[in-house]
């Protein structure tokens, strides 16, 4: 009875200690997640030919939208786009798209356009849009269409910033902030 106690307690503080560590990772933002290169994070730490590499693959990729129809994200160009992989389940992904909503509402004019691509069931990216308003289109993709070799998601929330130039101009691995996007899109839309 006492062994089967100490490893009931084990257990419990290890899954706390885990809880712990997930929750400082997923607060601090200016940190690089573990295993994940810097570049990924800050795409201004991209050579060159990896950015635009990284942007091209994403201007390429036709998707289908909530309602089945395919949409080729080139329809964009000569926007700045903000294209964000998301997926209902992710908290951080969930908590950033109001502030995505707000921020096309505020740019539209401007030429700026939100993408959302979401890596999750169709059914439950309808059920979320029935329950949240999202001020921009949302896409199906798939686990597998995100590992091209020029761009690899390597997790959720991942958001990449286009200019109207084809470049990519900021990417961001992990929650993004409207305080920090913010700057980036007034910047592109004026160019």
């Amino acid at each position: 009875m006492k062994h089967a106690w100490s490893l009931a307690l084990a257990a419990g503080m290890a899954t706390l200690a885990t809880i712990g560590w997930l929750g400082y990772r997923l607060l601090d933002q200016n940190r690089s997640p573990a295993g994940i290169p810097p570049g990924l994070v800050a795409s201004q730490e991209l050579p060159p030919e990896q950015a635009q590499a990284a942007a091209d693959a994403i201007m390429a990729l036709t998707l289908p939208d909530l309602d089945g129809r395919p949409q080729a994200m080139a329809q964009w160009r000569g926007k700045v786009l903000v294209v964000n992989y998301w997926a209902s389940w992710c908290a951080p992904c969930v908590e950033e798209m109001p502030a995505f909503s707000r921020l096309q509402s505020r740019y539209a004019a401007q030429g700026v356009q939100f993408v959302g691509i979401g890596i999750d069931e169709l059914k439950n990216m309808r059920t979320f849009v029935k329950a949240n308003a999202v001020a921009y289109p949302l896409l199906v993709g798939d686990a597998a269409g995100t590992q091209t070799p020029a761009l690899q998601v390597k997790g959720l929330p991942y958001t990449v910033v286009i200019g109207r130039n084809g470049q990519l101009a900021h990417s961001r691995l992990g929650r993004l902030d409207e305080a920090r996007l913010e700057p980036i899109l007034q910047r592109l839309s004026l160019r």
